[in-house]
């Protein structure tokens, strides 16, 4: 008995919050992802009419880019506008209703995509705008995955246990999406894609209930508000803000975190930290721009000859590919941050090549083998994102983590617009050329990004920035 109260006592201090959490929300955008290239080439099939010499493959797959094109151009810019504000509010309070608020964008998201593919109800496509706006308006998936990172650096002042839980969210958002993909390859055979997405809508809706129960709204470190300053007697004169309480208070509040948002990226930094910001998200946009491209049309692309997937085969590659993350997430830690001691500048530098070289392998390919074989090549991209927020805290103060991540947010965003606006353009005007060009592309855009981020880590090391964040936690506790 004192053993299993012992061993109850260790696991709430490990303080587990956002791990079921981010587990289940994989697993529903994993199977979303398998069942969309069909129920939507489905529905342009039900939409459009083959014009006389065309071939059906390739016209309908250009109108699947199409739509993909019009969702994203109304979608994504208010996102980033509403995502920078959801940021800067929860620098004032929390985390927890930003994180609901883009759960709720996935319900709603999924529920007008049930609409429009379903052939019973058989929407227009155009109500695809309502759904962009909507969504977006709610701050989209990428809001909850910002959340998330902030709410976690929140829990884990110290870096090494930071970089440590940063990466468990990583490996079981990983984990979410084996195993979404592996049930999905399984009811296959006995749901169509749509009754799964159906599924999907109810675990999406328990996400959030369990989002709610889990998740306590802790305030973010910042300097004193006014009602905790009055309780205490001191004569001394420091500088405090409060916080907003009207709804035109918090509106304007959200306005003006827009402004507060930018000016981390121009207030004074000791040494060369402002311009490694700027270079951060610099090399981040353009890993985003590709890494976001190769996620959304790998489903679509395969759908071309001489791959000619269908869903049972994009479900065991969407099966594989967070396994392959995992191990070499596994191996990059162990080698990289626990064997050769290496700061996370290089092995963000390293996760990105990782995911060029990914990009090169299926631009070359001409079998489904080689796709496959391509997953163990990017494995190491696995490692980017909870790095990359462990990174950027050591050149920020703890009362800008919301807005730096919110900001992170948006250039990802931002990516996606240019990824739609040039890559998915350039996709559709060469496929008929050769198909594989635009992955050819990415490859070189990624080496970009691989060359801003070694410069970083030559110069961070020299500077010892990375060592910054225990410093000032030694001098805090202090």
């Amino acid at each position: 008995m004192d053993s299993l109260k012992r061993a109850a006592r260790k696991i709430r201090s490990w303080d587990i919050r956002t791990e079921p959490l981010i587990f289940f929300l994989a697993a529903c955008q994993s199977i979303k992802g398998i069942v969309t290239p069909t129920l939507s080439e489905n529905k342009m099939k039900r939409t459009y009419i083959l014009p006389p010499g065309a071939k059906e493959k390739t016209f309908y797959n250009k109108k699947m880019v199409l739509w993909d094109q019009n969702y994203d151009y109304v979608n994504l810019p208010i996102a980033c506008i509403v995502g920078v504000a959801y940021g800067g509010y929860s620098d004032y309070y929390g985390r927890k209703l930003p994180l609901l608020i883009g759960i709720l964008s996935c319900i709603v998201e999924t529920a007008f995509r049930i609409l429009i593919w379903h052939t019973e109800t058989d929407w227009p496509l155009q109500w695809l705008f309502a759904c962009a706006a909507i969504a977006g308006i709610l701050g989209d998936f990428l809001l909850t995955m910002s959340a998330i990172n902030a709410y976690v650096t929140d829990q884990f002042p110290d870096k090494k246990m930071l970089s440590l839980r940063m990466i468990v969210v990583s490996i079981l958002f990983s984990l979410g999406q084996f195993g979404g993909s592996q049930l999905t390859d399984g009811i296959l055979y006995w749901l169509s894609e749509i009754n799964i997405l159906i599924i999907v809508e109810g675990v999406y809706i328990f996400s959030l209930v369990l989002a709610f129960v889990l998740i306590d709204n802790r305030i973010p470190a910042s300097i004193p508000l006014r009602e905790e300053v009055e309780e205490h007697d001191s004569d001394q004169s420091i500088e405090i803000e409060t916080r907003p309480k009207t709804i035109l208070e918090i509106a304007w509040q959200s306005f003006v975190s827009l402004w507060d948002s930018v000016k981390i990226f121009f207030r004074p930094r000791e040494g060369n930290r402002r311009l490694f910001l700027w270079l951060c998200f610099l090399a981040n946009f353009l890993d985003q721009f590709v890494f976001g491209e190769e996620k959304g049309l790998i489903g679509t692309y395969t759908k071309l000859a001489p791959f000619d997937w269908d869903s049972h085969t994009y479900a065991r590659y969407k099966s594989w590919r967070p396994i392959v993350q995992i191990i070499g997430m596994f191996i990059g830690m162990f080698l990289f941050k626990n064997l050769l001691k290496c700061k996370d500048s290089l092995v963000i530098a390293l996760a990105i090549a990782s995911m060029g070289l990914c990009a090169v392998m299926i631009g070359l390919a001409h079998e489904t083998w080689i796709i496959f074989l391509s997953l163990p090549i990017g494995s190491l991209h696995g490692l980017l994102n909870p790095l990359t927020y462990s990174f950027m805290s050591c050149l920020i103060e703890p009362n800008e983590i919301g807005k730096a991540f919110a900001v992170a947010s948006i250039a990802q965003k931002l990516a996606g617009i240019a990824q739609n606006a040039i890559l998915q353009n350039i996709y559709t005007a060469t496929v008929d050329w050769y198909m594989g060009f635009v992955w050819l592309l990415m490859g070189g855009i990624s080496g970009v990004a691989v060359g801003i981020y070694a410069f970083v880590h030559i110069v961070a090391k020299r500077e010892r920035i990375e060592d910054g964040r225990e410093r000032r936690i030694e001098t805090t506790s202090e």
